[in-house]
């Protein structure tokens, strides 16, 4: 990687950065050179800047500003670098000519010629690759341009009308496509890296967020500034985003919709035998080729996509016109892109990122919405399999043992026992729990593979050999293919009676057990005595290996990174289950840490920012700059309050403790109507869990004070699971804005963590005041939660667990704070209600900056309720 001598100064204006509203805020400005300034000395910039801010948009301003100066430097370089060198030598060569000792300098001039060609080198690889962007940009445009003509989309049609007919006349295959075959794809792997290395890479920007909706709106703010234009810009997802074909899009799952796809790109026909009824068969054929995956037609697409800045929904448009597979095309156009758009899952687990051709070396890399990095970090790298899940895997793989196993060869056989072997004894931890451990009990990785007794086995060469012979898509496939006995799970050993399914699969096994191998044949009728218990029909998973294989993963990890947690279920056993938990989320993140440039998190709310310093930065905190900036609405558009009593006077203290006090839930209902009669239109009340809004809520219907309540305010609740959120929100919307007699808006009650506390705007009149109920801590019994506390006292200090504790809770507190205030001329209050932000000074410094400095905390509910009335009384006479 070539990298410029030219050392880049940040630009002092708004226009230098393309930024689309000039002048920018200050805070924007600000923003955008910091950005500058840590990406040109590969730093690492940890931003907070409040929602409402135009943060998506400063941020790819200011790093788009860096990519463009730095590309042009480096093209300045490269050429003054070898005028230099000519130079250089030349006067060496003239020197050399007439001096006495011209050997020296002979061998001076050799390592300035060297240099010269090395400068060569890069600048020829570097014109090479422009060259073909600009021959792709032309043949893109020429492209479309035949689009536009009948004649040529009457030609695809055609074309595509003969490769489906020559798909169907292909030979049958059967099921020995399921079959691992011997393979040896290194030479290939070779020469491929050879290819790649001997290209020019130039930087490019990776931009993640939470959400594709998130991605999409930065999208349209690119759009907006004169980058929109010039970038080369990729946005990635996944099948469940992208995929066009009507009959995968159907299936109901991303993991289904995953394997179909992988299925289809096998393009063979394959003929089934079908019983319409015991004395009829039937043959149909399975056309197993997708229409979309046109190499040509995805290469134009991937072209359209590098060249014009396009968001998912727009992409997948043109791909159904075009009937070529977005999917495949923008994961093809990620080598030639400047920038790179996808969910942040996408790039912090590192098998999805290598699979998607996604490479951090010498990138920038901006993690926006980065408040929760931390958790989902080690949630990406934690993975759970219960007892019914592992014996459907025994079942399927002994199944397609039994099918194939006179055709193993010796090394395959030995790997899918190993696999087989691994399997049963998970079961068996399971199955037959430990009587002393009636609940659950964490273990290490290590002490797991010792119980079940195969610590001697290599673990990764057993995954190595999954993924080269690709045995989960092999063997899900033929699960798919074979009778529906063998989809059967495997239940307890109960109902020693045999069932209808357990017959026919034994009846499938004998019509296999046909041949002279007796090998197989006992083999066959192990399988048969494996699944003999099998009475309870349940529906298969999708692919039940392929999260047996992620959880072996996290076992060749290092050991003290992480733990196991085995939950026992008494009564129903199959619910058992295993879950390696990740407790060191800075293992997995190093990689991108010590690969790129520089790395960027940002977010609304990103205090407190120490446990990131703490477990992601330790070995590197010169690198860290932070950066906290307050909101840019006027100081007086926001009023955060922190009340210690009610209305009577009675402590607002909504721990554990007081947790079934009704006196407590009156007070906080005399509190919320007293809100409610104040402020104006839509007010958000989040609960620290649902059952303590049930709680209050039938508190409110037992009272009779629902009735008063909703005088004022119409009442919503946020429905629990997966109830229809958004009809909620458009009705909750509607009667926020209305007036109707004596009832002013309306009031939803929410849940800290809910579906509401992130990603939504409650701006306007939808949000006029946001009010948090209590301290949302979580479950400090929690076995997850404990071992996790316990491994960062260990590591880090005594206190880091307790202060892990206390960062869960006031981060979900932060996320509920920022639904409020969306614009520079909205304004709203915030109300915390509890004692605890107003006696504890620590609290309150992990609060955000905007809200921290001006909180004003009332030991007298008279006091804070005048604060709240003079504060929309002046909006008020403002309008």
């Amino acid at each position: 990687m070539f990298e410029p001598t030219t050392s880049l100064c940040a630009p002092d204006s708004g226009d230098q950065y393309q930024f689309p509203f000039d002048p920018p805020y200050d805070i924007q400005l600000d923003l955008m050179r910091t950005l500058y300034q840590v990406v040109q000395s590969r730093q690492i910039g940890i931003f907070e800047s409040p929602t409402g801010t135009g943060k998506s948009l400063t941020l790819t301003c200011g790093v788009l500003s860096w990519l463009r100066d730095h590309e042009a430097a480096v093209e300045q370089d490269l050429i003054e670098g070898i005028s230099k060198l000519k130079t250089d030598i030349a006067r060496q060569e003239l020197e050399n000519s007439g001096a006495v000792d011209w050997i020296s300098g002979q061998f001076a001039t050799i390592g300035v010629k060297n240099q010269l060609s090395e400068i060569r080198g890069v600048k020829e690889l570097r014109d090479e690759y422009y060259k073909r962007l600009t021959e792709l940009k032309k043949k893109s445009t020429e492209v479309k341009r035949k689009k536009d003509s009948t004649r040529w989309l009457k030609q695809v049609s055609k074309q595509q009308q003969l490769e489906t007919d020559s798909g169907e006349n292909q030979k049958a295959t059967g099921n020995d496509g399921y079959l691992v075959e011997d393979s040896d794809d290194d030479d290939c792997d070779e020469v491929e890296a050879d290819a790649e290395s001997s290209k020019f890479k130039p930087v490019q920007v990776i931009f993640c967020s939470r959400t594709h909706s998130q991605l999409g709106q930065v999208i349209r703010e690119i759009r907006r500034t004169d980058f929109g234009k010039q970038i080369r810009l990729t946005i990635l997802a996944s099948r469940q985003n992208m995929c066009i074909n009507p009959e995968v899009r159907k299936l109901n799952s991303n993991a289904l919709i995953n394997e179909r796809c992988l299925e289809l790109q096998k393009k063979c026909t394959k003929t089934t035998s079908v019983d319409s009824d015991e004395n009829t068969r039937k043959k149909r054929k399975l056309n197993d080729k997708c229409p979309y995956y046109n190499r040509q037609m995805i290469d134009d697409l991937k072209n359209d996509t590098l060249f014009e800045v396009q968001d998912i929904e727009e992409l997948v448009s043109v791909a159904q016109q075009e009937k070529a597979c977005p999917y495949y095309a923008s994961r093809a156009a990620v080598s030639d892109s400047q920038l790179i758009m996808m969910p942040y899952q996408n790039l912090l687990h590192r098998k999805t990122r290598e699979q998607t051709g996604i490479d951090i070396k010498n990138a920038v890399i901006i993690i926006d919405e980065a408040h929760n990095l931390l958790d989902t970090i080690s949630n990406i790298h934690s993975q759970e399999v219960t007892l019914d899940h592992l014996q459907q895997v025994r079942l399927h793989i002994n199944a397609y043992k039994t099918q194939y196993f006179p055709r193993f060869s010796t090394k395959n056989l030995l790997k899918i026992n190993q696999l087989l072997f691994i399997v049963t004894r998970l079961c068996k931890l399971l199955e037959v729990p430990p009587e002393s451990h009636t609940g659950s009990r964490m273990i290490h990785s290590y002490e797991l593979m010792t119980e079940g007794e195969f610590f001697n086995l290599n673990l990764l060469e057993i995954l190595q050999f999954a993924e080269k012979t690709r045995i989960a898509q092999k063997i899900h496939g033929f699960a798919q293919s074979i009778p529906s006995p063998l989809l059967l799970q495997n239940p307890v050993k109960s109902h020693p009676k045999e069932s209808k399914g357990t017959s026919a699969l034994k009846e499938y096994l004998k019509r296999l057990g046909n041949g002279d191998n007796k090998k197989s044949a006992a083999n066959q009728q192990s399988v048969v005595d494996e699944v003999t218990p099998s009475v309870e029909v349940r529906k298969p998973v999708a692919n039940a290996i392929r999260p047996l294989l992620a959880f072996l993963e996290c076992l060749v990890e290092t050991f003290d990174d992480g733990r196991v947690l085995l939950s026992y279920d008494r009564k129903d056993c199959q619910r058992s289950s295993m879950k390696y938990l990740l407790l060191n989320p800075g293992a997995r993140f190093e990689e991108i840490l010590t690969s790129c440039r520089s790395l960027i998190l940002a977010g609304g709310t990103m205090h407190p920012v120490e446990e990131l310093t703490e477990q992601l930065f330790k070995d590197c905190p010169e690198r860290v700059q932070l950066r906290s900036y307050r909101h840019v609405v006027p100081a007086d558009a926001i009023l955060p309050l922190a009340f210690s009593k009610g209305p009577s006077g009675k402590e607002l203290l909504f721990n554990y403790n007081n947790r079934q006090s009704k006196d407590l839930l009156n007070e906080l209902t005399s509190t919320l109507i007293n809100i409610c009669q104040v402020v104006p239109n839509g007010v958000v009340c989040f609960f620290s869990s649902y059952d303590y809004l049930e709680q209050f809520y039938s508190n409110l219907q037992e009272s009779s004070k629902l009735a008063r309540l909703e005088e004022r305010k119409r009442v919503f609740r946020e429905p629990r699971g997966s109830g229809n959120i958004d009809k909620v929100l458009v009705e909750y919307s509607h009667a926020a804005r209305i007036s109707c007699g004596k009832q002013t808006g309306a009031l939803m009650l929410s849940v800290v963590g809910g579906k509401l506390s992130e990603g939504l705007n409650f701006s306007d009149e939808l949000g006029r005041c946001v009010v948090v109920v209590g301290l949302p801590y979580p479950n400090r019994t929690s076995p997850e939660l404990v071992e996790r506390m316990r491994y960062l006292d260990r590591t880090l200090k005594p206190s880091a667990g307790s202060e892990y504790y206390e960062n869960l809770c006031m981060k979900a507190v932060n996320q509920c704070i920022g639904r409020a205030v969306r614009h520079i001329r909205d304004y709203a209050s915030v109300v915390l209600l509890d004692t605890r932000y107003c006696s504890s000074e620590k609290i309150r410094n992990k609060l955000p900056l905007w809200i921290s400095e001006n909180l004003q905390c009332f030991e007298r509910y008279g006091q804070a309720h005048g604060s709240l009335v003079k504060f929309f009384k002046g909006k008020s006479s403002e309008k």
